[in-house]
Parts: C-alpha cells; structure tokens; sequence
C-alpha cells in the first residue's frame, strides 16, 4: 500500500474519542497524515475551505447541521476527496442515502480495525461505492434527484413523516411520535411516494437528503 503514503485525511465526528482512536490508527499505519479534526459541521467546512485532503471520514449526522451536511461540502469544496462515512446507525436508508449523495463508503463504527483500515485504503485507491456488508445487498438507486418545488406539494404532516423517515423511524416510531395511528403513517408514507415519484422509502430519503437544505435544516431537531 505504498501508493497510499502520504494521503491526507480529514476527520469529522462529534466525540472526540472516534477522531483521537482514528488518528492514532491511521498514524500506525504510516500510509495516512491526518492533517485536520473537526468535532462540528462548522469547523469541517472550514477545514475543507483552508485545507487540502484526500480522504474525510465522517459521521452521517455531525452535530451542527443536518445528515449528510459533511458529505456534500467535500463534494462543494474538494470534489477530488474520497468521502468514507463512518457510522452507528446499522440502516439501510442511511447507507443508500450516504451513497447517493457523494460518499464512497458507508461503514459502521463496529467494524473491527483489521477490516476498517482496509476498507478505507480501498476508498483512497478508488474502489467502487462500498457498503458495509452487515447491511446486506442493496439495490442501487437512480440518480435523477426531484426537483426543490416537489417538497412544496406534501401537506404538513406528510412534511412531518417525511422528516421522522428521514431520521430513520420505521411507521411505528413515526406513529408514536407524531401521536397518529400506524394507519394513518401509512396512508402518509404512500402519498409522499407519489408526490416525490420515489420508488420506495428509502429513496425518497436519499433524494431529499440530496437535494434539499429545508429537510436538512428541520431533520436534527
């Protein structure tokens, strides 16, 4: 992996514990030179603006902005940067929806550091889009992204599941936290499909998590 030496990583994760444990691992494996931490979303953009990278590990969610806020402003500020998005949140919705927006990788922050290291050598080199393999097989999504005025035609509940959807809730969580029946979650959820022409829940997430700052905005609270 000699290729790999040198390779200048940004790391983007609200606990300090995950960067610190990253950047003493990636140091070990004297490929990587970690030249920058953020614990917010703030300090990553401004990172990315000063700073030149190859590789940014990040949180789905950092705190400070909305899911997937990093992934997009590597693409915005260092298109050229490989993005591995490193991750608690052992859900599909959020892997394809990751993927989608620009990252390279979506992996758990379970996966042992025998595995991780690797994986993330791979991301430098150029590997196809990855994700972790505990998640299964998952069906690739088509890139076309609706339009910002499709959000403008669901209701205000339908807004409300759409948000909850997008913090990963099944249609029982969304019921409890909404105070509305499962019935009614569902007959939401089908009426989101249609208006976003989604194929299924988990792209309609992806899409509006890739094209929309409102969703992004709203979606932490």
């Amino acid at each position: 992996m000699t290729e790999l030496a040198g390779t200048r990583a940004l790391l983007v994760d609200g606990s300090q514990l995950i960067t610190e444990g990253l950047r003493i691992s990636l140091h070990r494996t004297q490929l990587f030179r970690v030249v920058g931490i953020a614990h917010n979303a703030a300090d990553a953009a401004r990172s990315l603006r000063s700073v030149s990278v190859d590789l940014v590990v990040t949180d789905f969610d950092v705190p400070g902005a909305g899911p997937l806020r990093t992934v997009r402003d590597v693409l915005s500020h260092q298109p050229r940067a490989r993005v591995v998005v490193l991750s608690n949140a052992d859900c599909p919705h959020w892997a394809r929806a990751a993927l989608d927006a620009g990252a390279a990788a979506y992996l758990l922050k379970t996966t042992p550091l025998a595995e991780l290291l690797p994986l993330i050598a791979g991301v430098v080199r150029g590997a196809s889009p990855t994700i972790d393999s505990r998640l299964g097989a998952l069906a690739s999504l088509p890139a076309r992204m609706p339009p910002p005025a499709a959000l403008g035609r669901l209701s205000a509940r339908e807004f409300d599941v759409l948000v909850e959807m997008a913090k990963g809730m099944d249609n029982a969580r969304i019921a409890h936290r909404l105070f509305i029946s499962h019935d009614t979650v569902k007959t939401h959820v089908k009426a989101i499909l249609r208006k976003l022409e989604a194929r299924d829940r988990a792209h309609a997430v992806a899409m509006v998590l890739g094209s929309s700052s409102r969703l992004e905005r709203v979606s932490t609270g």
